[in-house]
């Protein structure tokens, strides 16, 4: 009996030892939303971001058309808009205006402030008889030399005077045929003033 009870102390100690301490094992965590994803939303309460204005130095521009046929706005040859239309011009930012037959007609740099640009196109009757002038006065301008030339060293009082009288009436009317053909290109005027648009109407207000 005493073996019997010594074996089953034995038996109870070699147990315990292979058991061990007992150590709790750690549980599992819930995973934690990204750093991006927490940021990215704006915190309660926080103002939108207010919307940035013009560049500074900007130019406060109308673009309008002195007659039904429209003109299209180049920023740097880049399209903007089409007449009418006002629209902020950064400094250093070189204008065109470009016509439905792909006529280009420079601006250049606008000045800062409020200005209005005005876009003449070509005025076909104007230009047609600015030619027809200038052909006819040319051929009384020659006429009027040669007469001039042959009276006046044969001592032919008249056809000197006849070619004094005819050279001067073509000299002029060959100069008032240019000014008409120069007046009926195409060309920009940069006026001062205060514009407004209200929809699809431009209105001027300012000094002409």
């Amino acid at each position: 009996m005493p073996k019997h009870g010594n074996s089953l102390v034995s038996a109870l100690l070699v147990t315990c030892a292979l058991a061990g301490p007992v150590v709790a094992q750690p549980g599992l965590t819930p995973e934690q939303p990204p750093a991006e994803t927490a940021s990215a939303a704006p915190p309660a309460g926080a103002a939108a971001p207010a919307p940035q204005g013009p560049p500074p130095g900007s130019t406060q521009a109308t673009f309008v058309s002195t007659s039904s046929e429209g003109w299209e706005v180049l920023l740097d040859r880049q399209p903007a808009c089409a007449t009418p239309c006002s629209i902020y011009v950064p400094p250093m930012r070189f204008v065109t205006l470009r016509s439905r037959d792909r006529v280009l007609l420079d601006v250049g740099y606008l000045p800062q402030g409020s200005v209005i640009v005005r876009g003449k196109p070509l005025s076909n009757g104007a230009y047609a008889g600015g030619i027809v002038g200038t052909t006819f006065a040319g051929m009384g301008l020659a006429t009027g030399i040669t007469l001039t030339a042959v009276g006046c060293a044969t001592d032919r009082e008249r056809m000197c005077t006849a070619g004094l009288i005819t050279g001067g009436v073509s000299a002029v009317g060959l100069y008032l045929s240019i000014q008409l053909m120069r007046s009926a290109v195409p060309k920009a005027e940069v006026l001062p003033g205060a514009p407004y648009v209200s929809g699809n109407t431009v209105g001027l207000a300012g000094s002409f």
